[in-house]
């Protein structure tokens, strides 16, 4: 999977109407390295199918260097400043100027594009803080559902303002696991170096309580949490069928700074009969199980790709997300957008998070 918006990366060959396919024997370029010269831009990075793109190239001074300038797709073909996309997916491009060479833009073609709530606040910069709750758990551990009694404590809580909750159904004890996928794979591998034992409950990437005892969760929180509000901010819509879930979402930070920027795919009601250890009905039905990242995820970059924003600047992201099992059901989906920052470790951790249903939408959410 791939992040949307200006960010760098590898991406599979793809092609649209009215490009055309370079010879067998022409040996493909090597992925130009973005020079920070010249600056290609588009007028949306995301569109329903049968919309129209419009791309514009920049020099270092911010003048107009379209004309100029030549485009490129993903394949290396070179693609006019406006282009119509007839087909859903994820296009990239690039643009050169002599020997200069601009960013990655990437454009997401929906069959239907989410509508991002109007900002009720577009001054207001302070944002409440939500923190992620992992739980590392698996269909074969037997003390598992004794974390899940734990968890469902701490949501009647105040905390549970403060923070979303992710199962990642993964590790040694989830052979056979219904709500195990590759990404799941993927965190349980990013956080191995914590995991000493099953259940295990992590706060954000790397904050780890003594137990997973409700109260030892909310000590590491503390830690975490900003109650007086963090300056990023996240609003989101989400739709989807049974093949792609798709999310359209606006990021608000008040500092100059630079994050990285994910979208996750959870669901919700699978209904695991073989849990074991439980004891109560619904500890055989996983919620906010990770499915799917927009990004092109591995087991040491659960975080996504890196963007710099401008103090006061409010940018819009658009994120696909396949449904890869037909034993997924695209109704009990969320998508969970996570921004993250540098701590004071250099490590990306958690700096706002926010989640929404299917076929719904989620505004600001301002410092409560």
């Amino acid at each position: 999977m791939k992040l949307t918006k200006f960010f760098a990366f590898a991406l599979a060959a793809l092609a649209f109407v009215g490009c055309t396919d370079k010879p067998q024997d022409e040996p493909t370029p090597p992925t130009p390295t973005p020079t920070g010269d010249i600056t290609l831009a588009a007028d949306k990075t995301a569109v329903e199918m049968g919309g129209t793109v419009t791309f514009t190239v920049t020099d270092a001074e911010g003048q107009d260097v379209t004309s100029q300038a030549k485009i490129y797709d993903a394949d290396f073909n070179q693609v006019e400043p406006q282009i119509t996309f007839n087909e859903s997916g994820k296009y990239e491009f690039f643009a050169t100027l002599g020997s200069k060479n601009s960013n990655y833009v990437t454009i997401v073609v929906m069959a239907d594009v989410p509508v991002v709530p109007t900002d009720p606040q577009p001054e207001n910069f302070v944002f409440n803080h939500r923190g992620l709750v992992i739980d590392q758990t698996g269909v074969n551990c037997g003390y598992c559902p004794n974390a899940t009694d734990q968890l469902k404590t701490l949501e009647n809580t105040e905390w549970h303002k403060y923070y979303n909750e992710v199962t990642c159904h993964a590790g040694s004890y989830a052979g056979g696991d219904p709500g195990n996928s590759a990404a799941a794979n993927a965190l349980n591998q990013f956080q191995s170096s914590m995991i000493s034992g099953y259940p295990c409950i992590l706060v954000n990437f790397y904050g780890k309580p003594n137990s997973y005892g409700y109260n030892d969760i909310i000590k590491v929180l503390q830690g975490y949490v900003q109650k007086n509000g963090v300056d990023v901010g996240i609003s989101l819509a989400v739709s989807g069928d049974e093949s792609c879930v798709y999310a359209a979402a606006q990021i608000k930070s008040g500092s100059a700074k630079e994050y990285k920027v994910t979208a996750w795919l959870l669901e919700s009601n699978i209904y695991s009969p073989n849990q074991s250890g439980a004891t109560k009905e619904y500890h055989k039905i996983y919620n906010n199980a990770l499915r799917n990242m927009s990004h092109e995820y591995s087991k040491t970059n659960v975080q996504g790709d890196a963007c710099t924003f401008e103090a006061n600047e409010t940018r819009d992201f658009a994120f696909e997300l396949p449904i890869i099992s037909t034993k997924w059901n695209y109704e009990n989906m969320s998508v969970l957008v996570i921004v993250s920052a540098k701590d004071a470790n250099g490590r990306w951790e958690v700096a706002n998070s926010a989640v929404c249903k299917i076929n719904e939408s989620k505004e600001f959410e301002y410092e409560l």
